[in-house]
């Protein structure tokens, strides 16, 4: 683990989980759950671990079906994903994360996930979060 927690060049960790939604919720009603109920437990949490940043890339079934019919034909190959949104969060190091999953109040934050989440569809994924282009201003390029 010991090299998980490095970071690189200061740069912090972006940490992911892709979920999807149990079937009989609709993306809204799952979508409404995440951010009434779980994020008002869980972002103290977060906070008090010293999580640097929380945020979700919600992808609604319409935008996904759009872009669908868009990538028929630019890139056919390709597959569009389908999953209902991508918790992004970006973490000092990767001790934040496993002290925010032991935490006893996380444990009350995610208590319901199994009742909204198809928890064995989850993927998760850790790197270096490096922005490149932020409002319109370039950073980190080299000079």
């Amino acid at each position: 683990m010991a090299e998980v927690t490095q970071k690189q060049g200061g740069q912090p960790l972006k940490f992911t989980i892709t979920h999807y939604r149990l079937p009989h919720h609709t993306h809204e009603a799952f979508i409404k759950w995440l951010t009434e109920e779980h994020l008002p437990l869980a972002l103290p949490v977060l906070k008090k671990h010293g999580a640097l940043g929380y945020s979700l890339f919600i992808t609604p079934g319409a935008l996904n079906d759009g872009v669908r019919e868009l990538y028929k034909e630019l890139r056919p190959t390709w597959d569009v994903a389908d999953y209902d949104c991508v918790i992004e969060y970006i973490l000092p190091d990767m001790q934040t994360i496993q002290n925010v999953m032991s935490d006893p109040d996380w444990q009350v934050s995610v208590k319901d996930q199994d009742q909204w989440v198809d928890v064995p569809k989850a993927v998760v994924s850790l790197g270096h979060h490096v922005p490149y282009l932020v409002e319109g201003e370039v950073l980190n390029m080299p000079k």
